[in-house]
């Protein structure tokens, strides 16, 4: 009987650590959006969401959403040729967006899903996470790197000196990292998840950068149009210089799609531009459009998800690594 009741009390205890991790991201973001609402009138809130031009965005979600996985698989399949683990471009379209389902969890799972699909095709477990690291590196360098040079290129200083000091940061550590990379420490090239990074080289990383450039452009144009449709009248130049940063913030992998995470950002960085008498109005407008943005954006990944899934699972089926 005690030998019994220890493995019941094992398996609850094991059930609820599994269920506080599939929920603890969305209580997260949920939690940061209950902050945002908290300082604002809740009939100002009520009155924008509830006037918002809800089909139009929805529209423009789901258009955006299609344009943004075409843009992110090339860019993933530049990457994989960087790596020397190409595969053909059609099944990196239909993997990459069937993994668009598991963005529902968050980031980084949905990239795990693609190396998870590495590891199918032929690659090994630990060669498959380096190259998914690789992957996420790059998209995540592309976002830091573009937000200066569209400083550079469009003319215009950062918002604010914290934005400053993050990309001053963010790119010091690039720099570093591409150092390493490029030294190759033996201590570090021995070990298998690492051994993508150092086979790509420099060069590699640069390329697969390079080819980030219209996935980052498709995200700061996508977000733009999002927020004119709702009558967030942005520049262009404005959402140039700071959409990279808000798409960085949603890719966090501590709540599922950037809920919260992008909510937040989005008010910080965009509730001057909106229409209304207050700053509380204008916030709310923001709040409530990022938030019907954000329900929109997911449903439109799961329709993605599931037009590409059936595609996905005829994919190539475990075997060699394609040459």
């Amino acid at each position: 009987m005690i030998a019994c009741s220890a493995v019941v009390e094992v398996r609850l205890r094991s059930k609820l650590i599994a269920n506080a991790r599939r929920w603890a991201p969305w209580l997260i973001g949920i939690v940061i959006i209950a902050v945002l609402i908290k300082r604002i009138p809740l009939a100002a809130f009520r009155g924008a969401i509830g006037h918002g031009p809800h089909l139009l965005l929805a529209s423009v979600d789901l258009g955006v959403m299609v344009a943004t996985l075409c843009s992110d698989s090339l860019a993933t399949w530049i990457g994989l040729i960087e790596l020397k683990m190409r595969r053909p471009f059609k099944h990196v379209i239909v993997v990459r967006g069937a993994t668009y389902l598991l963005v529902l969890l968050n980031y980084a799972v949905g990239q795990g899903g693609f190396g998870y699909y590495l590891h199918r095709s032929g690659s090994t477990p630990m060669r498959a996470t380096g190259a998914t690291l690789f992957l996420i590196g790059t998209n995540l360098a592309a976002l830091l790197v573009a937000t200066p040079a569209s400083w550079l290129l469009l003319g215009v200083a950062p918002l604010n000196n914290t934005m400053w000091w993050t990309v001053v940061v963010g790119c010091s550590g690039l720099a570093l990292y591409l150092v390493v990379i490029q030294l190759g420490p033996a201590v570090l090239q021995r070990r298998q998840l690492f051994e993508p990074l150092f086979a790509a080289g420099v060069r590699g990383h640069l390329v697969s950068i390079l080819g980030r450039v219209p996935h980052v452009a498709m995200i700061v144009v996508g977000q733009w149009v999002a927020l004119r449709a709702w009558g967030i009248e942005v520049p262009l130049v404005v959402a140039a210089t700071v959409m990279p940063a808000v798409a960085i913030a949603s890719s966090l992998p501590i709540s599922p799609g950037g809920l919260g995470t992008s909510q937040a950002a989005l008010v910080y960085f965009f509730a001057d531009y909106a229409v209304g008498a207050t700053s509380d109005d204008r916030t709310a407008t923001v709040l409530a459009f990022s938030i019907a943005h954000f329900v929109y954006s997911m449903l439109a990944s799961v329709v993605v998800g599931f037009g590409c899934a059936p595609f996905a699972k005829r994919v190539t089926p475990p075997g060699s690594e394609p040459a």
